[in-house]
């Protein structure tokens, strides 16, 4: 086995490769070809060529149509299609709220208010308070006891202010 294994099976005549050349150019001599090439242009034919080729490309010559691929009044209707979408959307949303300061929370507002970043004293304050709604407290309602009364007002109120009201 192991003698046969590079042996490809295929066989080539004695002397096949040396004669090979002689045999190829015997057969392509130019005895085999035809002497003419069978086919004839007529006389003068390639004088006039150029000028026969320049009057039929210049008769045939016409201004070609040219159709755009998104014409202009296109542009416009989508433009306007679009404007209308967005002032649609921006009319007839009424899922959002109405005011942002409703959502926000009041214990928010007085952390932002007593951290000083509110610049209003306490006549500013009292500005924006009507009689009304000073009447409509019901501070019957609210139980203070007199020792967190008394506290509040000795830390916050001064005391030229307690001498001025008496």
């Amino acid at each position: 086995m192991k003698e046969n294994k590079n042996i490809s099976g295929f066989k080539t005549p004695e002397n096949y490769f040396e004669s090979f050349e002689e045999r190829l150019y015997s057969k392509l001599s130019e005895e085999n070809f035809p002497k003419s090439a069978g086919f004839k242009a007529p006389d003068g034919y390639f004088d006039n060529l150029g000028e026969q080729i320049l009057k039929t490309v210049i008769a045939s010559e016409k201004p070609a149509k040219v159709i755009q691929l998104f014409p202009k009044k296109y542009f416009g209707y989508a433009a306007a299609i679009a404007a209308s979408v967005i002032i649609g959307f921006t009319v007839f949303n009424t899922n959002s709220d109405n005011s942002s300061l409703d959502s926000l929370q009041l214990a928010a507002i007085d952390t932002y208010i007593e951290d000083g970043n509110l610049n209003l004293d306490i006549y500013d304050l009292t500005t924006f308070i009507n009689d009304e709604d000073i009447t409509d407290l019901k501070l019957e309602d609210h139980q203070f006891s007199e020792t967190t009364l008394e506290n509040y007002i000795l830390e916050n109120v001064d005391e030229e202010t307690l001498i001025n009201e008496q």
